[in-house]
């Protein structure tokens, strides 16, 4: 169906319309076609965008009140703030409303200035080094353990064990 096709098949059950709308198409055609014969050949790309929906009569949702039909302007702007086209976008205007309410909506790349005084600077640096030690001393003594294990595993208590076992 081409665009044309479309234009009058928007009124099916409305024949002024429809004829109206057969008129204006061939009025466009002889229109274009004069323009090609004086040196203008012009066309008409589709570009058609049906007949937009009447605003009024709509139904509006609330996050708390559920939704609502509404008959005209008045009547939306009476019931106030807080009422959106889709449950939706209620939603999410409630979660944004409450994010504000608890301090706003940071971005987390935000730069922070961390200054410390020479004090907390020493202070800092000596706990890295006793943290440093701690674990160096930590390592060895589990390095100590494993090789005094390795050592009484490859040797004769390990082979009495295991002909302890069998008899």
């Amino acid at each position: 169906m081409n665009w044309r096709q479309r234009i009058v098949v928007d009124w099916p059950n409305e024949p002024q319309k429809a004829h109206r709308a057969r008129e204006a198409l061939r009025a466009i055609e002889e229109g274009l076609a004069v323009l090609a014969g004086l040196g203008h050949p012009l066309h008409v790309e589709e570009g058609y965008t049906p007949p937009p929906l009447p605003e009024f009569p709509k139904v509006v949702f609330h996050i708390h009140q559920g939704s609502r039909a509404v008959n005209c302007q008045a009547d939306l702007e009476e019931l106030g703030d807080d009422w959106y086209p889709t449950m939706d976008e209620a939603k999410h205007a409630a979660g944004v409303t409450k994010q504000n309410q608890r301090g706003g909506i940071f971005a987390r790349a935000l730069p922070s200035l961390f200054r410390r005084t020479p004090e907390e600077e020493s202070a800092a640096e000596e706990m890295t080094r006793v943290a440093n030690e701690a674990h160096r001393r930590f390592v060895s003594e589990q390095r100590a353990i494993h090789r005094f294990n390795s050592a009484f595993d490859n040797g004769d208590v390990r082979e009495a064990k295991r002909n302890a076992r069998q008899i």
